[in-house]
């Protein structure tokens, strides 16, 4: 995906959605702007759904996965990236409609968001030092810092986009996950591949056979993976162990057993008002592949 220059986290959201995807519609609420605490940026709503999609085995020597009717804008970014990934077909809708899922990434958002290494919150640029490079919050580091390697965090794969430092402070308080919240100063994160579902064919039938495992650009798997997200390898990582505590304090403050468990018993639309901002794993919980009506061509 190319540079895109968005005035505001609406105009990037839908520059970034491919073609024919965005549902169409007045909006419905008027507090639900995508980009704020309430709609972080990388997060999905309800109403945005997979979208149907024959898949195939293309033909010629190199084969791999394709949709029948592949789109492409004229720098192959509409249904690939620019590396050649081919990603799970999803709709947009801004309208503000149903509830945020923080815990599942849309796809093409957190595809904007890693490739341009934007704020997972706000789609501003992140928080970055000179000297230790882009912040990144990640949901599930070690209990503390006694119990980590000195390099636990180098070269980890990451499908988690950076932050900007108000909205990790603001996600402490606000997202029940992030009782390990570990604050990550990343002066290399590498583009590195996707994670999704990878296929297999046999006997001519397209069979899924790992899912969420990140998949190098350079891997011969990549021809027959279908991406839900970007991830990037981090590399000379410094873990903000300060910066860490601060952020677990906040969230031990906000989130006390009984509101936690109060949680578990509410509605969607509840736990959505409740939580706020909350970055997102790397694992999407929502089943794309059932979109996926698979097709062998020759």
């Amino acid at each position: 995906m190319s540079v895109i220059l968005a005035h505001s986290p609406v105009d990037l959201a839908r520059a970034v959605c491919p073609a024919g995807t965005e549902l169409q519609g007045p909006s419905v609420e008027a507090f639900a702007v995508i980009g704020t605490p309430r709609w972080p940026f990388i997060s999905s709503r309800t109403t945005e759904q997979s979208l149907p999609g024959t898949v195939i085995v293309r033909p010629g020597v190199d084969q791999g996965l394709g949709y029948e009717d592949e789109a492409d804008d004229g720098e192959g970014e509409q249904d690939r990236d620019r590396d050649g990934g081919l990603w799970a077909r999803v709709s947009t809708d801004l309208s503000g409609a149903g509830t945020v899922e923080n815990a599942i990434p849309h796809p093409y958002r957190q595809r904007a968001l890693m490739e341009q290494l934007l704020c997972q919150v706000c789609a501003a640029p992140p928080e970055h030092d000179t000297t230790r490079g882009f912040l990144f919050v990640v949901p599930d580091g070690p209990r503390d810092r006694s119990a980590a390697r000195s390099d636990w965090a180098e070269r980890a794969l990451e499908a988690t986009p950076p932050v900007c430092l108000a909205d990790a402070v603001e996600s402490a308080t606000g997202c029940p996950r992030l009782g390990r919240a570990t604050a990550l100063w990343v002066r290399r994160p590498v583009l590195y591949g996707v994670s999704g579902i990878c296929y297999r064919l046999r006997s001519g039938t397209l069979h899924p056979f790992k899912t969420t495992v990140p998949v190098s650009y350079e891997d011969p798997a990549l021809a027959w993976t279908v991406a839900h997200q970007m991830v990037r390898r981090f590399e000379e990582v410094t873990v903000d162990w300060d910066f860490t505590e601060y952020l677990r304090s906040r969230h031990t403050a906000a989130w006390s057993a009984s509101r936690r468990a109060s949680l578990q018993s509410a509605t969607a639309a509840e736990r959505s008002a409740a939580q706020g901002s909350c970055p997102v794993s790397a694992g999407p919980s929502r089943d794309y592949r059932l979109a996926l009506r698979e097709a062998v061509r020759s």
